[in-house]
This record gives structure tokens, sequence and C-alpha cells, in this order.
């Protein structure tokens, strides 16, 4: 039917077919979605984000040829959207909408919500979505779950919300599988259950999902929803860390340095930690700094230590946040900041970790940078016992608790 279209502006007008065909081929080649009707399992979209950049430069010269078409209005209007250029995404989209295209409904759904460019208007917005969805339009059903959850121009509903992460999960949405395995293992908006999360979560490994193949080693190796299996918790995170997933790469070094299903091996745990923490992964930097300070697997460096501990921290690790006060409070690595070291301690232990809730007791037990209160030092003695830190155990029977 397009190639029938072509040649009849060919006969009235006297244009190539091969222009206009080359320029919709190259637009689509680079905006289509790979759940819009016909492009299933073909366009390059997926539901994440894409290179607008590339969309935009070739769908520009393919919607001046043929203005009218609906789907590269839709295309270069996502694309648009995408590059948070509202103001020139919302015309296409609103006419492109208008036809029923749901690559538009959904962006200009989205758009509305977000309220980048434009003016925001979130029961309008969900409202198509709504629209598109209906139709199942995999993104649409995945940014409607969205909306149900925050209560974007919607009531919250965790159980709608479900609903349309598993439409979503169902046709074959990575991103919405993992958030049905997260919502079967804590049980929100649907019974707990932690064999259907494994289940969700192999699903979107299976389908080479990095985020999914970690997932799925945790599950092996914590033995949620299946039988535990180093091995194959060790091939999972293998296969995540391969496409250069930082919690893969994170949870391989976890991995090799315990010698979890292969020979322990520090150094190259560390290597593994090293890179993960370059992407800014806190429990990465963890694990790092730990190793810097220990000097396991590299040179021991307690001042660089103390570095990524910081930069670990303030992501909200708590258990860099806790080694690091130590380390200011007894000057290694550096000089000795007693008030630095109680606000670290504080602000993990507030954030519930029980060795900070421990070593926070002990602070105020012998008023180091804080005023004596053994009233508070038992009470942070009982709160770290409660979640079963030995040692504050101890502390509490040594005060005659």
């Amino acid at each position: 039917m397009r190639l029938a279209a072509a040649a009849l502006v060919v006969f009235a007008f006297g244009l190539s077919p091969a222009v206009a065909s080359d320029l919709f081929d190259a637009c689509a080649a680079v905006a289509a979605n790979r759940y819009e009707p016909g492009y299933e399992g073909v366009g390059p979209l997926d539901v994440g984000g894409f290179a607008a950049y590339d969309a935009i430069d070739a769908c520009t010269p393919a919607l001046a040829e043929e203005p009218s078409d609906v789907r590269l209005q839709a295309w270069l209007g996502n694309a648009y959207a995408a590059d948070r250029q509202g103001a020139k995404a919302q015309p296409l989209l609103e006419t492109a909408a208008a036809a029923g295209n749901v690559v538009a409904l959904r962006a200009l759904g989205d758009l509305l919500i977000v309220g980048k460019g434009v003016p925001p208007d979130k029961p309008r917005g969900s409202a198509l979505l709504q629209q598109a969805a209906q139709a199942g339009f995999v993104p649409a059903e995945l940014s409607l779950g969205y909306s149900y959850d925050f209560g974007d121009g919607v009531s919250p509903d965790p159980v709608t919300a479900f609903k349309w992460y598993l439409a979503a999960a169902t046709g074959g949405a990575a991103k919405a599988q993992l958030i049905v395995a997260d919502r079967y293992q804590s049980g929100t908006g649907v019974g707990q259950s932690d064999t259907e999360a494994f289940k969700w979560a192999k699903r979107a490994a299976d389908a080479g999902d990095a985020a999914g193949q970690y997932r799925l080693g945790v599950a092996y190796l914590e033995g949620r929803g299946v039988k535990a299996s180093k091995a194959k918790a060790l091939e999972a995170f293998r296969a995540s860390s391969e496409q250069s997933y930082a919690p893969g790469d994170n949870a391989l070094g976890y991995m090799t340095e315990l010698g979890l299903g292969l020979k322990a091996d520090a150094s190259e745990a560390y290597q593994l930690y090293s890179g993960a923490a370059q992407t800014n992964l806190p429990v990465a930097s963890y694990n790092e700094a730990r190793l810097r300070e220990s000097g396991s697997g590299t040179d021991a460096d307690a001042a660089a230590a103390r570095e990524v501990y910081v930069r670990a921290a303030g992501a909200g690790e708590t258990r860099a946040a806790v080694n690091l006060a130590m380390m200011l409070l007894s000057g290694a690595g550096g000089p000795v900041d007693v008030a630095a070291g109680v606000r670290w301690t504080q602000r993990a232990a507030d954030a519930g970790n029980p060795i900070a809730q421990n070593n926070l007791g002990r602070l105020y037990e012998l008023g180091l940078g804080v005023t004596t209160d053994p009233v508070r030092a038992r009470a942070l003695y009982t709160l770290a016992k409660d979640q079963g830190y030995a040692l504050a155990a101890e502390n509490l029977r040594r005060l005659g608790n």
C-alpha cells in the first residue's frame, strides 16, 4: 500500500519514488517502536531512552517530504519530547494523537504529566496513556502503571498499577518484568510470592536484559523463589557484567572476593569493584574503599580509602558511613575529626544501620564528641540488639541490662 501511494505521487508530480521511501525508511530505522503496529519486534525502540538526536536528524526531512504522514509526526514528536524540546514536540504529537497513533498518545501523555517545556496537565496525560494502553501499546501500559503508582492524574492505586505493569511485562518489556518481580517480592499490589518474582526476573534475564541477569543472580545466590545455586548465580552475574552493568560488576566482584563458585582472587575483585564504582554505584565504592583500606587485592592506602568512603557515604551507603566515621575518630588516613565522626555515625544510625546504632551508643556511653548520656546509650544498644547485632547485646549485658 505504501509503494502504491508513492507511485501515484510520482505520476502526478514527477518525484522519484526512491527519495520519499528512503527518507521514510531512514526515519523508521531510528524512531519506530518495536511495539507499534507494523513494526512489532523489528522497530529499534523499546520502552527506554533512545538517540533522540539521530531520530530528529532523520525524521525532519522525512516529515518535510510527507508532512501529513501521521507516523512521521509521531516519531519526530516523540524524538523532540525525548530531547526535552516540548514546545516542538507538542503540536506534532497533538496532531498524531488526534488520529489515534499510539506512539503519539503515549509520548504526549508522558509529556503532559512531566510538563517539560509545556504546561503540565496530568489528568489529560493519564487519559491519553489510558487510550494507548487499552489499545495494547506496551510502552503506554508501563507509563500508565507509573501513573497509578505515583498518582499522576489519577488516584494512587497499587493494585491497578500492578495490573498495567503486568500487562506491559506480558507484552515483553523487560523493565516492566523487573517491576513485576519487585512487586511480587514485596507483595505490593499483589500477593507476595518469591516464586513469581523469580519467574519474572528470569524472563527478563532470558531476554538478555543486564538488570534481569543481575536480579536472577541475586535470586540464585539467596535461594529466593528457587533452589540456591552459587554456580548459577555466578553465571548470571557474569552475563550481567559482560554487558558492563555496574551492579553485575559489583556482584561478580563479591563472588570473586569471597571465592563463591570460583577461586578467590582479591586483585580481580578489586578491579571489578573499582570499575563499577566509576559509575557512582555506592555499594561498589564502599567495596573499593574496603579493599583499599585493608590492602586486599591492591596496595593499602588509608587516605584514598577515606576519600572513597566519603563518596559512598554521601550517596547513602550506610556501611561506608560507619567505616568513614571510624577513620575520622581514629585519624586513619587523615586528621582526627571527632565532630565529623559523630555526624557520620548519627547519619548511619538514623538510617537504621545496627553497627552505627551500637557505635553511637558507645559514643554516648563514653561522652566522646557528645554529652555523656547512659540512657541514650542503652536505647541505641537496644535498637542494634533488636536487629541481631551481637556486640550491642554484649554492651547491654555489660551495663546490667
